[in-house]
């Protein structure tokens, strides 16, 4: 007589998500937050005049916004705890990377910027539940979900970004990326692929000082596929939170 398997879902973190991982993310944003905050406190102050000019503090002075040709080079790190299932299919997945850009300032208006730009991503981890079977006999067979991590690296080489209120310190801006990771085995599951393709749409805020060092933060939500290229595509969809940390020049 066969016995019905029965799934048990283990719930202990991955070497990525562990207490030590998140305190880095965290740690590393302060740094990045306190990098701008002091960049922006080093600005030089302009002297009260005799006449009372009321001066917008949050206006940059001319050529000290983000111009034309600029190039912004920079380094920036997402995390992600879970998993939508809009586009992929693939449950419970945490996902984290860090990614070091270049950026080209193609054209602007009086209030927008439009840059090219340029991610590689030389860090990538996907963690998700997978079957394995931990135990079998005569007639039955266990099988339970473990949680397994993949690493991988990559690069989105295509990027279209838009900032708005340019010659602000505080800048809005929103942002589309496509490119590709290679993980060292088959993800999100078996039978599936390890090149996966990627698309994202970021928002958020850049906040950039007279000295033209800039921090960002913003939500990102991005879509891992292998674009039907294996037996499998389930697919990821992961809602992530980023920070980073840019110069222009």
């Amino acid at each position: 007589m066969r016995v019905t398997p029965h799934v048990v879902q283990q719930t202990r973190w991955s070497g990525l998500f562990s207490k030590e991982t998140i305190r880095f993310f965290s740690v590393s944003s302060l740094l990045l937050l306190i990098l701008s905050v002091s960049g922006s406190a080093q600005a030089p102050g302009s002297s009260p005049s005799s006449s009372s000019t009321v001066v917008d503090k949050n206006r940059q002075i001319p050529g000290e916004g983000i111009q034309k040709r600029d190039n912004e080079w920079g380094v920036w790190g997402g995390i992600s705890f879970n998993s939508t299932t809009l586009l992929g299919k693939t449950p419970d997945v945490k996902f984290g990377n860090i990614g070091l850009r270049y950026g080209r300032v193609l054209k602007t208006s009086r209030t927008v910027a439009f840059e090219w730009t340029i991610d590689v991503i030389p860090v990538s981890v996907l963690s998700n539940p997978r079957p394995e079977v931990t135990s079998a006999g005569p007639g039955f067979t266990i099988t339970s979900l473990v949680r397994h991590s993949v690493y991988g690296f990559g690069a989105a080489p295509i990027g279209w970004k838009f900032n708005f209120r340019r010659n602000r310190r505080v800048q809005p801006f929103g942002q589309a990326t496509g490119g590709f990771l290679y993980f060292n085995r088959q993800a999100p599951v078996d039978d599936s692929s390890r090149f996966n393709f990627t698309f994202d749409f970021s928002g958020g805020v850049q906040i950039v000082n007279s000295n033209r060092r800039s921090f960002t933060i913003g939500y990102k939500y991005q879509h891992i596929s292998n674009g039907f290229t294996g037996t499998f595509n389930p697919g990821v969809d992961v809602q992530m939170v980023f920070a980073g940390f840019s110069i222009f020049r």
